[in-house]
């Protein structure tokens, strides 16, 4: 069988001019893909992913200086080699592209309808937009034209049934996974050969992602498109894959048919990430496992291989070379055989590192903990819980101007108990009203109807009742953005220290001590003290956040999806945190998320919420095994996962990565 390359990287090293030296993000990476098929370019953040995708578009020169060599061929012309001039006439028309942030990406001042018609470019059209309003330019009303029905189309074809309607809307009132929808049609309206999609699911709830994945395979499959699909969620990557390259540190490790590199990953690094991810059915309630370490900087001058200090499996040659990329045995033939860079490779399936049966013994403690928490009573218990908002709706009489007001029930009669030290995850879809919940629950905001007592204070219609400042040491709040949560003024120490000023009498070298205190409770180095959130990493952010909610030695923490844009393996390192905290401070937690997996793995109690309502509350295994309604089981079977395969048991093989 004729394989035929539609993109072919040979040896792209990509660079950001700094003084005389500059910093290489990429380094000699080479890679081909074949026309109508998937390749997923997956790793942590820093591993030079999206650096990558940028380069390939060159839309990176944009933002940075930057110094590019080797060649990026789009069938035979090298896009590296064109001038901007050149090039200008690839974005579009040849090579699509959906970013990350759809929000951010879409003009906020514009209709959807204009942005796609402002974005079509057809083969052979000149330079310029059909959205031009020149006078008596027929050719360009009439491309004009086409372009509106091109958005028509491709809007019904990304699963709108009111396309008109749709284009006639801002992007804020559209929903996450329908802004996502758009910018796939904005990237394919002008029907490229080659389409770029950079994390385009990542914070998605698991059934908005399960219908973003299937759009995107049915789009290259009656498109006949390639597509380079980035992401850090092997998950993603198992479901929509034909080939899997994973980067480490601007290098390419190793690539392959994504059945033999998710099934029995080569490099080290790889298998540490395919170990990270959480699967449903395995318990891990003692910890999660993780990559030790971070992912070294651009500038960091390593000898040998980069991954090294970070393996549990380095040899020798692991700290003196750098291995190079070579191809292994495998059952692939030609082009479909993997290659790795590592000089001890491994084989096999990765092994589970907390088998189900025993469970460790540290189960039977937290067991006797949690029976003595039910014998002391609930700690927090919501009864009938509504919280309603009331917005205008449509004009009703032409001369009045009278608007009919419309109710809408965001939680809608929702009753719960949590025990002292439980964790209990609430998982739904975007809109099912679990952050309204969380947010009752710390009082930011008020019940309509019901009552939520915590500790014994009443919490109603008509506020809280009782010592509000004692209520904010109890209970406190870890954001799912600590880049939007924290502020980017102040430094770290200044940002743990504000509930601690304003909850208690600690001040001056007290109040530092403190602040040294939980910097080291959570694992944060005391030199980052007086950073500014800007100068550390999401990883370290996210600690942060932590420590200003355990500053004030709450008894619960609302956590509003706090890990859903880390990557795998700084996602264990927070969830093994917050174990750590909870044994350590007997701390209950409200856990709002939208990774079915994650909660299961860990988790005492599951809810799941579906349109403000509580539909189901059981432990993990019955959520997995059970569950009583269909929601929850579409919810399972939407949930991104890997193959069966990659999780038995590696013969010998010690587990965990250092």
């Amino acid at each position: 069988m004729t394989h035929v390359s539609l993109l072919e990287i040979d040896r792209l090293s990509v660079g950001v001019l700094n003084g005389e030296d500059g910093v290489q993000l990429v380094h000699e990476l080479s890679l081909s893909l074949e026309a109508g098929q998937t390749l997923c370019v997956v790793g942590e953040s820093g591993s030079g992913k999206t650096v990558t995708a940028l380069s390939i578009i060159r839309l990176l020169e944009f933002v940075a200086p930057v110094r590019t060599t080797g060649e990026v061929r789009l069938d035979d012309v090298d896009l590296v080699a064109l001038t901007r001039e050149q090039m200008r006439s690839f974005r579009g028309r040849r090579i699509g592209i959906v970013f990350q942030e759809a929000l951010d990406s879409l003009n906020p001042t514009q209709r959807i309808g204009a942005q796609l018609v402002e974005a079509y470019h057809p083969s052979g059209h000149p330079s310029g937009h059909p959205s031009g309003q020149r006078t008596g330019a027929s050719p360009r009303a009439d491309l004009r034209g086409k372009a509106r029905n091109r958005a028509y189309e491709l809007l019904r074809e990304m699963g709108f049934d009111d396309p008109e309607r749709i284009a006639d809307l801002y992007p804020h009132q559209l929903s996450g996974g329908m802004q996502q929808r758009v910018m796939i049609a904005m990237a394919l309206i002008s029907g490229p050969d080659l389409l770029l999609a950079d994390e385009p699911t990542t914070a998605l709830d698991v059934t908005t992602q399960a219908e973003i994945l299937r759009l995107f395979r049915t789009v290259q499959r009656e498109h006949q498109m390639s597509c380079v699909f980035i992401t850090h969620d092997m998950g993603v990557a198992a479901e929509i894959a034909d080939r899997i390259a994973v980067m480490y540190a601007g290098r390419l490790v190793e690539v392959g048919p994504a059945a033999e590199v998710l099934a029995s990953p080569r490099h080290r690094y790889t298998r540490a990430l395919v170990e990270c991810v959480p699967r449903i059915g395995v318990r891990r309630p003692d910890g999660l496992p993780t990559i030790g370490g971070s992912v070294p900087g651009p500038a960091e001058e390593l000898p040998g291989c980069r991954f090294g200090p970070r393996c549990g499996h380095a040899v020798d040659d692991c700290g003196k070379n750098e291995p190079p990329l070579a191809v292994v045995d495998g059952p692939g033939q030609g082009k479909g055989q993997g290659q790795v860079a590592c000089w001890n490779p491994g084989s096999g399936p990765v092994s589970l590192p907390f088998p189900t049966a025993p469970q460790p013994a540290v189960d039977a403690v937290a067991a006797d903990s949690t029976a003595a928490a039910a014998d002391a009573g609930p700690l927090l218990v919501i009864e009938n819980v509504r919280r309603t908002y009331t917005a205008r709706g449509r004009r009703r009489g032409a001369l009045l101007g009278l608007r009919r007001r419309e109710e809408h029930a965001a939680v809608d009669g929702v009753s719960l108990s949590i025990r002292p030290g439980e964790f209990f995850g609430l998982v739904g879809e975007s809109g099912s009203g679990k952050t309204t919940l969380g947010q009752l629950v710390a009082a930011l905001d008020d019940p309509t109807d019901g009552v939520i007592t915590f500790a014994g204070r009443r919490h109603t219609a008509r506020g809280l009742e009782g010592d509000a400042r004692a209520f904010r040491r109890d209970v406190q709040l870890i954001f799912q953005d600590p880049q939007g949560s924290l502020d980017p003024r102040h430094t770290v120490g200044r940002i743990i220290a504000e509930p601690l000023r304003a909850l208690t009498d600690l001040r001056g070298p007290a109040l530092r001590r403190r602040v040294e205190e939980l910097l080291d409770e959570v694992g944060l180095p005391a030199s980052i003290i007086d950073r500014i959130p800007a100068q550390i990493s999401g990883g370290q952010r996210q600690r942060v956040a932590i420590a200003r909610a355990i500053a004030p030695e709450p008894k619960l923490i609302v956590a509003d999806e706090p890990t859903s844009a880390l990557d795998v393996s700084v996602q264990g390192q927070v969830m093994n945190l917050l174990l750590e905290l909870r044994r350590e401070r007997d701390l209950a937690y409200l856990f709002i998320t939208h990774n079915l997996s994650l909660v299961l793995s860990i988790a005492d109690r599951v809810g799941v919420m579906k349109d403000g309502r509580l539909i189901e509350v059981a432990p993990p295994d019955t959520i997995t095994g059970a569950p009583e309604h269909d929601y929850t089981r579409t919810l399972l079977a939407a949930n991104p996962g890997l193959p069966a395969e990659a999780t038995a048991p590696e013969s010998g093989a010690p587990t965990g990565f250092a």
